[in-house]
Formats: structure tokens, C-alpha cells, sequence
């Protein structure tokens, strides 16, 4: 069945409605990494035009022939990157969209975020989902909130940082001066900040940046100012802050479900969340440098982990929900589980997860290693499929093994790229060699005159 693909990440209903320039930057790469979902026949609503080389590189190692793919961009969204529900709506879309799904008599729907003005479209074309009369009343905002987290988390006893909700300064003053004590460390996070951007951990003792948070600040508590921090971080879209005790992680992972529409829930992947410091010492934040799948738990971790994550997600089921959900969890270096938040939408790992099923099958985790590596750098796509050629990188299907450009983010000139490998050194080898064949060669390659019609030659 021919589905719509429908790219809306980055919403208000995610990331709220003031939204900074670097969350408008990854809501564009993030449709473009998103294209990897697209199968034979599928129509793709994408608030960003998706680059012809990419889409045809796609269907080349996917193996489908990318023309049969049908790609709606609104020209509202073009200026924002962002799919909002008005855009969704719009007269026009909705047109160009009946226009081309009455080619088929059957088709689905495959949002990243399933909103209210998803489900408002599913009806107008005659796709009725489960699911959708939660999402006409915004129930998936439940599911996307750290407030709400906590308040659903606690419901069936996930082990959580101790911690609560402040909707004023004085609140947030109550909540730190109660925290602090317990790590010496307290993470201050905004309700719908997605990806780290809107948390802040404080801290009364000299510290490196930590995970989790845009900010590692030392403070003193006794001249703390919730005023200020409140007036910081809190936008016009969301006066909402959680205020939990901050634990230093042993491991960082996250569990990703599918309820799917008969209520069965089915496991679809566990990965590592990749950190490192940055090179400018002046920076607050680590860098992300992408997941690893499948995680490196250890087996009585694994079991701990899964039993007490199923039953949140059962919880999301009952109450509706249907549709993608993960959830992030760390082992702190006491050994205790803690889970910190859930998302019920695609996740980072979501589309590493489809490609390692298409390429290497359903049981890949068993005897492959998946890894994203963010940032490699490079001037445009086109040139690093090149450099991946000429240095053996590129994914071979015999083999099974080797690198896959995913997608490029030219402003920044860098490239995500997809490691796969039989075992976690290999992986990781081949992770180091690629980052250092692309570095040396960045100077020669942006000043190489490009090919004008070049697209990418399909793997072996």
C-alpha cells in the first residue's frame, strides 16, 4: 500500500511556537534524513524541497525507482521549514493531494507527529486511522511534553530523578532549593524544548559540560535568581518548567515502540546516544554525534529497561495513542535506572532502524552494528558520495558493510553519514577512518569544480 508521508517535525506542537534558527535548521534536515522512509509509489509531504541526487541515491540503494515518488512542498512551509497544521490544510495542498491519490484506491498515512491537523486531513481524503479521534482532541501533545512525562511516568511507577513542575519563579525556587542537596547538580527544563535546546543543568561545583542541556552553569546557590533563569528560558508559547535532580550517566540510550493500529505493541529498536566535548573550550554543551543501534546494555539491564518501558507505553496505548513512541533512559554511575522523557513521534533512530531492516534484514541487530555519524564534513552531498567511492567506503550489499551518505546539511558543509558493520570495533574503526579521509580531503574537494547533472551511482 502506497503511503503519505507526511514530514511535520519541528511543529509547535513539538518544539513550541517561538522556535530559534538552529531548530528551524533541523526541522529542514530532519525532512530531508526523512526521506529515507520513502518507498515505490509513496507521496511525500515535505516542508523543504528534497534534492533530486539524494532522492535518486535513495532509491539506488533501497533498490525502487525514486520517479514513482510523488513530493508536495507548500509554498508557505519553503520560508519556515516547518509543516504546520494551516499549511497541512491548506486549499492547495489538500488539492494537489486528492489530485494524485486518486490514482490508487488504497493508501495510508505515516506522520512524524500525529497532530490534530493530521488527522483533520485523514478525514477530508477518506483515510480513516485508529487513532485519530485522539489526535483531532491534540492527545499526542501528552506524549510530547516533560511535564506531562513525569505526570504519566509516576502513573505507572518508572523509576524518574526526583523532581516536579514549576509554572512561576517561585515554583522554580521551591523545586531547586528542595533538589540541589541530592547531587550537588540540578537540571532545569523548558515543557516543549526538543533535543536538549531548552535545558539548563546548575551546578555549585566546577564541572565540564554534561549531557542533556544547552548549558552546564556553575552557580551559587544561595544567590540563585529564579527570576532571571525564569524570564530566560521560558517563551511566550510555554510557561512551563520541570525541575529534577541532576544524575551523572554510565549509559545513554533510548527504547522505540509501535503501537500499532490493533493495539498490539511491538518493539522496533534500542541505541546508544553518542556525546563528545567540543574542541572550543568556551562551549557549554557537548556535541551530539549521533546514536548507535542496537544498545550495549548488558542483558539484565536490557530486561530492567524494557519491562518497566513497556508499561508506559502501554499507557500511551490505552489512552489512544497510535503511532511511533520513544523513550530515553540513562544507568546512572550508582547503577539505578532512571527514564527522563517520551516522545510519541519518529525518533533519531527511527530511520536508521528502516534502512538497517531494508538492507540487512528484520534480525540485523543481532549480528550488525548501526551507527550515525552528524557533522562529517563536507561541502555538498554529491561530494561526499565521491570521497566515499574513492576511499571504499560506500555500503556494499555483498559485503553488507561500509558507509551511507544521508543526508547533507550545505549551510553548516557537513554530511550525516550511516556506518554498518558486522561488530561495535569495526563500526567504530570505520567511524575514525571516515572522519579523517573526509577532513584531510575537505580543501581539495570544495575546490573542485562540481559536475552539473552528477547523481549518485548505486551501491553494489
Amino acid at each position: 500500500m502506497p503511503r503519505i508521508l507526511i514530514m511535520n517535525a519541528g511543529t509547535p506542537q513539538m518544539s513550541g511556537a517561538d522556535l530559534t534558527n538552529a531548530q528551524l535548521s533541523l526541522a529542514a534536515n530532519s525532512a530531508y534524513r526523512s526521506a529515507w522512509f520513502a518507498q515505490a509509489g509513496d507521496l511525500i509531504v515535505s516542508p523543504v524541497v528534497i534534492p533530486a541526487d539524494l532522492l535518486s541515491f535513495i532509491g539506488a540503494t533501497l533498490d525502487f525507482d525514486p520517479s514513482s515518488l510523488c513530493l508536495v512542498v507548500p509554498e508557505a512551509s519553503r520560508q519556515s521549514a516547518i509543516l504546520d497544521d494551516c499549511t497541512l490544510l491548506s486549499k492547495t495542498v489538500v488539492e494537489r493531494i486528492k489530485r494524485h491519490i486518486r490514482r490508487k484506491s488504497a493508501w495510508g498515512m505515516y506522520p512524524c507527529y500525529s497532530t490534530e491537523g493530521v488527522a483533520r486531513l485523514a478525514a477530508i481524503l477518506g483515510i480513516p486511522k485508529t487513532g485519530d479521534d485522539f489526535a483531532l482532541q491534540r492527545g499526542p501533545d501528552l506524549l510530547n511534553r516533560k511535564s506531562h512525562f513525569r505526570q504519566l511516568a509516576t502513573s505507572v511507577a518508572l523509576p524518574l530523578p526526583h523532581g516536579s513542575v514549576a509554572t512561576d519563579p517561585n515554583g522554580l525556587f521551591r523545586a531547586v532549593s528542595s533538589l540541589r542537596s541530592e547531587t550537588g547538580r540540578v537540571i532545569v527544563k523548558l515543557d516543549n524544548g526538543a533535543g536538549g535546546v531548552g535545558n539548563v543543568i546548575l551546578t555549585s561545583k566546577k564541572s565540564d559540560p554534561l549531557p542533556g542541556a544547552r548549558d552546564t552553569r556553575l552557580i551559587s546557590w544561595r544567590s540563585f535568581d529564579p527570576d532571571a533563569l525564569w524570564s530566560e528560558m521560558t517563551t511566550s508559547s510555554c510557561n512551563t518548567i520541570v525541575v529534577e535532580s541532576y544524575h551523572l550517566a554510565r549509559s545513554l540510550f533510548y527504547l522505540e515502540y509501535a503501537i500499532r493500529d490493533d493495539a498490539s505493541i511491538v518493539f522496533i529498536n534500542s541505541g546508544n546516544i553518542r556525546l563528545r566535548k567540543s574542541t572550543d573550550r568556551s562551549e557549554r554543551s557537548l556535541i551530539w554525534t549521533g546514536l548507535e543501534l542496537p544498545s550495549d546494555l548488558e542483558n539484565e539491564q536490557w530486561l530492567t529497561a524494557q519491562a518497566h518501558a513497556y508499561r508506559f507505553v502501554a499507557l500511551a496505548r490505552d489512552l489512544g495513542y497510535r503511532g511511533m513512541i520513544n523513550i530515553d533512559a540513562i544507568f546512572g554511575i550508582d547503577g539505578r535506572l532512571l527514564f527522563n522523557e517520551a516522545n510519541g513521534r519518529w525518533g533519531g533512530g527511527s530511520v536508521l532502524h528502516n534502512i538497517a531492516v531494508r538492507l540487512l534484514g528484520l534480525d540485523y541487530s543481532g549480528c550488525n552494528v548501526v551507527l550515525s555519524v552528524r557533522n562529517v564534513p563536507s561541502p555538498s552531498f554529491q561530494a561526499a558520495h565521491d570521497r566515499l567511492v574513492k576511499g571504499g567506503f560506500l555500503f556494499d550489499r555483498t559485503r553488507k558493510e561500509g558507509v551511507i551518505p544521508l543526508a547533507a546539511d550545505e549551510k553548516a558543509g557537513t554530511v550525516e553519514c550511516v556506518v554498518i558493520a558486522p561488530d561495535r570495533p569495526t563500526a567504530h574503526d570505520k567511524q575514525h577512518r571516515l572522519l579523517r579521509s573526509q577532513r584531510s580531503h575537505l580543501q581539495p574537494l570544495s575546490s573542485r569544480p562540481r559536475a552539473k547533472a552528477a547523481l549518485p551511482r548505486a551501491p553494489k
